[in-house]
C-alpha cells in the first residue's frame, strides 16, 4: 500500500542546511567574546515576566564560570548541530541548532537572563530562594555581541532540619550560611539570532517552566483548527495534553510552522490515515477532527506526517528524525 501524504515542502531542507551552517559561526563567536566580561545571573520565571537578578562574582568564580564556558565551546566545536524538530531526538554528540526568527522569537524570555548589566540590580547570594528556576553566564562586552549560557536549575543548596553543611582542610568547619553548588555544564547557548540546545530534556522543562507553552499553545493548536474543523472541546482536550506533554506541543508548534495543512481538506486527511492502516472514524467524526488523549500520538503523527509505509514490508512505521534531500 502506498502512503498518501498531506503535502510536500521544502522546510525540512531548508531547517537541516541551516543548522549545519550555523556550526562554525557559533564557535567563532564563542572564541571572540570568551576572554571579555563575564557576569553570573539567575532567573525566575512565570506567564507574564522573568525577573533577573546579577550575583557579583569574585576573581576566582568568574575564572571558573569561564573555563565551563570554553569547555562548552570545545565541545560544540566536536558535536554535531541538527534541526530542531517535533520528531527529533538528540543522540550522542549532537546538539540542537536554531537560527529560525519565530523560535529566537520565542526565547526571549530566556533571553533576558542575559540583559545588560546596568538594567539588573545586584542581588546578595542570602537573598537567593527556592523559586529560582535557571541561572545564566553572560560573556561579553555591554557595546558589542553577548553570548549567553544557561543551566536550568537551582543553585542552593538545601538540608533538611536537624543537619548542617561542613567543609574541613585540617578541620571541619560548621557552615551556617547559604550554600551554592553549580553544575559541570550547561543546557542551552543563545545568541545573537541563534541557540544552541546542548540538553534537550532540561532545555523543554525550561521552556515549559518559562510560560512558553502556555503563551503560545493557543495559537500552535490554530495551525490546525484554521484549516480543519474540531469541536471546542477536543480542542480543549488537546490543549490540556499539550500543557503536560513536550511531545505534544512539540508536534503542534512544527504543524503551526509549516503551515501544510492550509490546503488539506478533511477528506484528503482520512485517506491518508486509510493508508497507514488507521480507520478513519478514529479521527475524523461528522466532518470534525477527533482528539481522544490516549490517541494522541497517532492523531499528531498523522497531522505532522511522521507516518510512512516501509517499500519493502508494506507495514506502516513512525518516522523519529524527518529530513529531506
Amino acid at each position: 500500500m502506498t502512503a498518501v501524504p498531506l503535502t510536500v515542502t521544502a522546510q525540512q531542507v531548508a531547517t537541516q542546511l541551516s543548522a549545519h551552517r550555523a556550526q562554525p559561526a557559533i564557535v567563532d563567536q564563542i572564541d571572540a567574546v570568551i576572554d571579555q566580561s563575564l557576569m553570573l545571573t539567575v532567573g525566575r520565571f512565570n506567564e507574564r515576566s522573568t525577573n533577573v537578578a546579577h550575583l557579583p562574582l569574585d576573581r576566582a568564580a568568574a575564572a571558573a564560570f569561564r573555563q565551563l564556558c570554553r569547555q562548552t565551546r570545545d565541545w560544540i566545536a566536536a558535536a554535531d548541530g541538527i534541526a530542531y524538530a517535533a520528531t527529533a531526538e538528540l543522540g550522542q554528540g549532537e546538539y540542537f541548532s536554531v537560527s529560525d526568527e519565530p523560535t529566537i522569537e520565542e526565547l526571549a524570555p530566556i533571553l533576558e537572563l542575559g540583559a545588560p548589566p546596568a538594567s539588573l540590580a545586584p542581588t546578595s547570594p542570602a537573598d537567593l530562594d527556592l523559586a529560582i528556576a535557571a541561572y545564566g553566564v553572560t560573556l561579553g562586552d555591554s557595546d558589542g555581541q553577548r553570548l549567553l549560557f544557561v543551566k536550568r536549575t537551582n543553585p542552593q543548596m538545601r538540608h533538611r532540619a536537624g543537619r548542617f553543611l561542613a567543609v574541613g582542610r585540617e578541620r571541619l568547619a560548621k557552615l551556617d550560611d547559604p550554600v551554592f553548588a553549580f553544575a559541570h555544564d550547561f543546557d542551552l547557548v543563545l545568541g545573537p539570532g541563534w541557540a544552541a540546545i546542548l540538553n534537550q530534556s532540561q532545555f523543554e522543562r525550561l521552556f515549559k517552566e518559562a510560560g512558553l507553552v502556555n503563551r503560545h499553545i493557543a495559537t500552535w493548536i490554530s495551525g490546525i483548527t484554521a484549516y480543519i474543523p474540531m469541536s471546542p472541546s477536543d480542542s480543549a482536550a488537546l490543549t490540556e495534553v499539550a500543557l503536560r506533554d513536550s511531545r505534544t506541543w512539540r508536534r503542534l508548534r512544527d504543524i503551526k510552522r509549516s503551515d501544510h495543512l492550509r490546503n488539506v481538506s478533511i477528506e484528503k486527511i482520512a485517506r491518508y490515515a486509510e493508508s497507514m492502516g488507521i480507520a478513519p472514524d478514529n479521527i475524523i467524526r461528522d466532518g470534525h477532527l477527533v482528539f481522544r488523549p490516549e490517541q494522541r500520538f497517532t492523531f499528531l503523527h498523522l497531522l505532522n506526517e511522521d507516518l510512512y509505509v516501509g517499500p519493502l514490508t508494506g507495514q506502516s512505521f513512525e518516522s523519529h528524525r524527518k529530513t529531506s534531500v
